[in-house]
Parts: structure tokens; C-alpha cells; sequence
């Protein structure tokens, strides 16, 4: 009976993915205030669960899920970090965003370890219920809530664990997608498929964060590059010079096929993907301060009280230039973060690697309580 429940909640999370794939429109609708989004997908929620397992089984799941997401926003908080209002989504769980990055690694671990250890906290009050009333419906509470904070304790992004020990390093990420991939294989459910899915695609972002930096390191030369050639314009004696040089430029990029986007194998092909993309900015950039060029040289000068030794500053080439400057102040913080996202120091790695097995544990022996208490009361029936 519990294996069919099992599958038959399995094919619910699949069919709910699917159905939040279909209405994405609503999110917003849910979002309209700061707290209507929550009851109101809580409560759609609340019945869809009662539907499928029955009303005390339903209000348990809320509540776990509940005071799981507000262990994000509590830790959120306490980093100055904003986020949006929990969101439930049926036979999906619920979720929360963050309105802006975290700046580290660190500080993306103390968010997600808020969750599990908050979902901790949720079902302790059914141990002493339990004792005092033994009502086996606390034991499944117990159950209930340490598979599901153990379960999202799971080294795979963007599970809560995953996000965790990538303190340590995103490598574990590997052999978590490897353990997942183990026990599709011998036990396929549509649940752990979602999450080897969307961990892989997590997992192939970072490790192609190498390539990421090279194209962005390239691009930024070629923002700076732009940039000094700009601000020497309004101070040379004449543009001849330049305006051929730039003009031989497009010239030859025009009698000149763009190198085809085919397919790269990446690592491997690195190289020849890379040629591409320099191809492709070398391209963009002359052609955009070719097009400046031009509209700087058809816009009639102005002058100070009309003093001739007095020019305005250029507002076509101020404009260019502060767009300019945005764009490569964004690249910058691109790069720093990818140098240094994932760093710290030993200190914090052992001490994540602590709070992270020691949570681990205490839900592991919780969940093997909570099961004892639902076969023993299962045999005595």
C-alpha cells in the first residue's frame, strides 16, 4: 500500500511539473501581494494533497514545506539578502527567490542550510506527541519530515545540499549525479529523474565556467580597447588616419564570411569555439565604433557662449562611453565572481563539512525512528 502511495505521488509531482510548465502565467497573479501568493498557492496546495493522500496527510506536507522555505527567508534575512514570497506549487513543493545574487558560496550555503535545519525543528514537537499520545500519525510526521529535509540534503545543485557543499567543492556534484544515475538505474522514478536533470544542467554550467571566463576576459579587452579609442577622439587634430584604418577594417570583415557557429566538441574543440567567438566580438566592436565614427562626424560641433576654443563635450560620444563603461563594470564583476564564488578558507570548509554531516545524521536517525514507529503500528494492525 505505501509503495503504491509512493508511485502514485511520483506520477502527481510529474503531472504538477507539467502543469506548472502550461500556466506560468500565474505566478504572477500569486505574486500580486506579499502574502496572498503564499495562502493562496498554500491552499491550492493544501486541497490538491487532500485530495490524493487525505486531509491530515495534506495539512503535515504543508506545514513541513512551510517552515522549510521560511528556514530560506529567516536565513536570507539575517544576510541582508531579499527574497520573494514562498510559492507553493502542487506535488512540486515550494520555493522562494532571491532578489539578488549571493556574493559568495558561502553565504549561498547558510541560505540553503536554512531550510533542512528549520524542517528539522518543524517535526520535533511529534516526538514528545507521540510519546504522550502514541498516535502513529505523529510518527509519520516524523518520517515524513526527515526524509524530505534529507532528501533535499542530497550533494546535487540545486538541492539544498548540492548548493551546501559546493562550499567544499562543486566536484561532489559529480558523484552525487553519479549516485542519482545508480539508483535510476536499478529504480526509476520520475522524481529523481527531474532532479538528475536539472543537476546535470547545473553541473555542465560550472564546469564550463573556464570557457565563460576566456570569452569574457576577451570581451573586456575589447571594451577597454573601445573605450580608449573614444575618449581620443574629440582631442585628435584630425580623425583621417584613424577613420582609414577602421574603414580597412570593415571593409575586410565585409568581403569576409563570419566563421559558421557549427557545433564544437567541448574541452576538446575549445580552441577552434573560442576563434569563433573572438570573430564574432572583433566583428560587433568595429562595427559599432565604426557606426559611432559616423554619427559622431555628422553631428554639427557646439560651443561654449559660441567661443570656438570652448567645444561641448560630445553627448553622442558621452553617451557611447558611459554604456560603455556599464557594460565592462559588469563583465568585471562577472569575472571576480567567477575567480572567487567558490572560494574560502579551510576553516569554513571544515566547518560546513561539520554542520552538513551532523545534520545529515540527526534526520538520517530521525527517519529511521519515524519508520519504526509507522511498521511497528503497521504489524500491530
Amino acid at each position: 500500500m505505501a509503495k503504491t502511495k509512493t508511485r502514485a505521488g511520483s506520477v502527481l509531482f510529474v503531472v504538477g511539473a507539467f502543469l506548472l510548465s502550461k500556466l506560468k502565467w500565474i505566478i504572477p497573479f500569486l505574486k500580486l501581494s506579499k502574502f496572498g501568493g503564499t495562502l493562496i498557492s498554500m491552499a491550492i496546495s493544501l486541497g490538491a494533497y487532500a485530495l490524493a493522500f487525505g486531509w491530515k496527510f495534506a495539512a503535515a506536507l504543508v506545514y513541513l514545506i512551510f517552515v522549510h522555505e521560511m528556514g530560506h527567508v529567516i536565513a536570507a534575512k539575517q544576510k541582508g539578502i531579499r527574497t520573494s514570497p514562498a510559492i507553493f506549487l502542487p506535488f512540486v513543493g515550494a520555493l522562494i527567490s532571491l532578489k539578488e545574487q549571493p556574493r559568495d558560496a558561502k553565504t549561498e550555503a547558510y541560505l540553503a542550510y536554512g531550510g533542512p535545519l528549520a524542517g528539522l525543528i518543524a517535526f520535533l514537537p511529534a516526538v514528545p506527541l507521540y510519546a504522550w499520545t502514541h498516535n502513529p500519525f505523529w510518527g509519520l510526521v516524523i518520517f515524513l519530515g526527515a526524509m524530505l529535509n534529507l532528501f533535499n540534503l542530497l550533494p546535487v545543485s540545486p538541492l539544498d545540499g548540492g548548493r551546501i557543499v559546493s562550499v567544499l567543492s562543486t566536484k561532489i556534484w559529480f558523484f552525487g549525479l553519479a549516485g542519482i544515475g545508480l539508483l535510476l538505474i536499478f529504480s526509476p522514478d520520475p522524481i529523481l529523474f527531474l532532479i538528475f536533470l536539472f543537476g546535470l544542467f547545473t553541473w555542465w554550467r560550472r564546469i564550463r565556467e573556464g570557457y565563460q571566463h576566456r570569452v569574457l576576459s576577451y570581451e573586456k579587452m575589447k571594451l577597454t580597447e573601445f573605450l580608449d579609442e573614444v575618449q581620443q577622439w574629440p582631442s585628435l587634430p584630425s580623425m583621417a588616419e584613424r577613420r582609414a584604418a577602421l574603414y580597412e577594417k570593415i571593409l575586410a570583415y565585409s568581403q569576409s564570411e563570419p566563421q559558421k557557429a557549427g557545433f564544437a566538441i567541448p574541452f576538446l574543440q575549445d580552441d577552434k569555439r573560442f576563434a569563433r567567438d573572438k570573430d564574432r566580438l572583433d566583428r560587433e566592436y568595429a562595427t559599432a565604433e565604426w557606426e559611432l565614427l559616423q554619427q559622431w562626424e555628422r553631428t554639427p560641433v557646439e560651443f561654449e557662449d559660441g567661443d570656438p576654443d570652448r567645444p561641448v563635450p560630445s553627448t553622442l560620444l558621452t553617451k557611447a562611453s558611459l554604456e560603455a563603461a556599464e557594460r565592462l563594470k559588469k563583465i568585471e564583476e562577472e569575472i571576480h565572481r567567477l575567480n572567487t564564488y567558490y572560494t574560502a578558507p579551510a576553516s569554513t570548509k571544515w566547518k560546513v563539512l561539520a554542520a552538513y554531516l551532523a545534520l545529515a545524521l540527526v534526520l538520517s536517525l530521525f527517519m529511521l525512528y519515524g519508520n519504526h514507529i509507522v511498521e511497528y503500528h503497521r504489524n500491530f494492525l
